[in-house]
């Protein structure tokens, strides 16, 4: 996973020329402020992936997702966490024994996690009573109306097979993988739903990482020597087979057919394939799909309009940085970051290197300018994963947040300018620059762990985006965002009739004095994991919008003209928009007590 790094290395940083530091929001932008409620708001779950030493397998230190969607409809966003559960020595290890000395064999007991939320953002733990505590080695998960009945469904990745979950309607769900064909046997990590083919339906990409069968040789990590600046760590991915990814066809009722061979996904060499996002990338009406991958070329993947791709990656340039090298890629964020109409990306990548932020120039070439943000140093060292254009500050542009962690502990004793637990980084978006205002961001900031996944929607119905972000055996972080969302438009699309009822791969760009906000709905994102369906647009204070156009999956248009912001409003295919109440919280009693 790990860029060859010599002996002499910091002493070779102290030798480079100083990055830029960090700098606050200036020129009368708003502060951002995300504070870390999730213990008070009830989020307490303890995730695992694997033993804590992270010394035998790199299955251990990948670490898992999150979902923020709406599982009941009743308007609110509820909490699905990924688990990995426990790989490690036997639980009755011998009091001052080494972990690392013990035989033993795998175990497998991690339990996902469900909380519901109350409308006010305070959750309580469904998991037992939803069905949705499936017990797996976890990784990602991905939320979409599969089977066309109007409810969310979940898709969780897992080192392999894969799980889909089924929705009643009412929040309960029911294992459906063994009919439906899409229980990817392979480590599986990203995933996106989306309609490939134009038929109406979603198909379903999955991004796969390496082969690892260590049931079959649990003391593989003794034979091979892989060091982490002279320090034992896990192996890989280098030197380890990649696996192909998976692309699922669905055939209109629900269930799926393996199509990666027809579709072309196996015409090129196999990947580490980690952070996964599908967005249309040249507007030429169809949805393709970019792929983050570990330690060689990222991916994108033109779609003809039919379902069949063609990796456009290194003539787009979105494949390597502007070095011409392939980075060791975890997350993906995909957004309209300059206000052109046409979607960028950020990839998130390992410490010693940069996170790379492309620009989409149009006729399906990306530039990479990440040297037109001063990130600073702090971003050179930290290892990235989660991560998504965001505009925390209501003002229409676009900020980016990264989830940082190291996956070897040993960073802590090797590498002084490294560490295992890092904080998370906020960049605000001022006159087109991204500036690191982490320092000034809120106490959510401060706080230290190896995370991973995040998810990004809001939690409280205030209209500003909130984060959750998962760690390495630790609990989530719950970022509320405290500033003022009361003149932004939160727009739910939706279709009536047919088996895409949430418009997933719908685009939305909304005039605001001059400046245009384009928007698209996806399932999938970030690293490993779902954020909110919604399309949050941040007014910069302006209490209308001047015109708003939306693009529906099928190439269907309606534009109107000045519409409120200041709400939260649905509009449905062919209809017009209408305002949505804000979900009640019950009373203390009404909540059982469950807090």
């Amino acid at each position: 996973m790990a860029p060859a790094l010599l002996a002499l290395l910091p002493l070779l940083l102290l030798a480079l020329p100083p990055r830029a530091a960090g700098a606050v929001a200036q020129d009368g932008a708003a502060p951002i402020t995300l504070v870390d409620e999730a213990a008070a708001r009830g989020v307490t779950a303890l995730l695992h992936c694997g033993d804590p030493v992270k010394r035998r397998y790199l299955l251990e230190c990948i670490g898992c997702g999150c979902a923020l969607f709406d599982k009941d409809g009743d308007g609110d966003l509820d909490l699905f966490l990924v688990d990995a559960g426990t790989i490690g020595p036997p639980p009755d290890l011998p009091e001052g024994a080494d972990p690392l000395a013990v035989d033993w064999k795998p175990r497998k007991d991690g339990q996902c996690r469900l909380y519901e939320n109350d409308g006010a953002g305070r959750f309580r733990d469904v998991t037992e009573a939803s069905g949705a505590g499936i017990r797996v080695f976890g990784q990602g998960v991905t939320a979409a109306d599969y089977d066309g009945d109007g409810d969310l469904d979940l898709y969780v990745t897992c080192w392999g097979p894969n799980r889909l979950l089924q929705n009643d309607g009412s929040g309960r769900f029911t294992d459906v993988t063994r009919g439906t064909g899409v229980g990817d046997p392979h480590w599986s990590v990203g995933a996106a739903f989306f309609d490939a083919d134009g038929d109406d339906d979603l198909d379903l990409y999955v991004g796969n990482y390496l082969a690892m069968a260590i049931a079959r040789d649990p003391d593989c990590w003794r034979k091979v020597d892989c060091p982490f600046l002279d320090v034992p760590a896990a192996c890989g991915p280098k030197g380890m087979v990649p696996e192909t990814d998976s692309f699922f066809r669905n055939k209109g009722d629900g269930d799926f057919r393996d199509m990666s061979e027809k579709a072309g996904i196996h015409d090129h060499e196999p990947r580490y394939a980690l952070g996964v996002v599908a967005f249309d990338h040249d507007q030429d009406g169809d949805v393709d799909v970019y792929v983050g991958n570990d330690s060689r070329a990222n991916s994108l993947w033109d779609n003809d309009g039919k379902g069949r791709f063609f990796d456009l990656g290194d003539l787009s340039g979105a494949a390597v940085n502007r070095d011409g090298v392939a980075q060791a890629s975890m997350g993906v964020a995909c957004g309209d970051l300059d206000g052109d109409g046409l979607f960028d990306l950020a990839v998130t990548n390992f410490s010693h290197d940069d996170n790379t932020v492309y620009r989409n120039e149009g006729g399906g070439n990306f530039a990479d300018i990440t040297a037109r943000h001063p990130f600073g140093s702090k971003a050179y060292l930290s290892l990235g994963w989660g991560t998504e254009f965001v505009d925390f500050d209501g003002d229409g542009a676009l900020d980016l947040f990264v989830a940082n962690g190291h996956v070897y502990p040993e960073a802590d004793v090797r590498a002084p300018e490294l560490s295992w637990k890092q904080q998370n980084r906020v960049y605000q978006q001022v006159n087109g620059i991204l500036r690191d205002v982490t320092d000034t961001a809120g106490s959510g900031l401060q706080r230290k762990a190896s995370f991973r996944g995040a998810a990004f929607g809001d939690v409280d119905g205030d209209r500003d985006v909130d984060v959750v972000v998962m760690a390495m055996d630790e609990p989530p972080a719950l970022l509320i965002n405290q500033g003022d969302g009361r003149d932004a438009l939160l727009l739910e699309l939706r279709q009536p009739t047919g088996m895409n009822r949430f418009a997933i791969g719908a685009r939305a760009v909304a005039t605001v004095g001059g400046k245009r906000l384009a928007r698209q709905v996806r399932a999938g994102g970030s690293f490993a994991s779902m954020s909110d369906l919604r399309l949050h647009f941040g007014l910069g204070g302006a209490p209308r919008i001047d015109r708003l156009e939306v693009t529906w999956p099928d190439g269907t248009r309606q534009e109107f003209g000045d519409v409120a912001g200041g709400r939260t409003a649905r509009l449905v295919k062919g209809g017009a928009i209408e305002t949505v109440a804000a979900p009640s919280a019950p009373s203390a009693s009404d909540a059982g007590g469950g807090r």
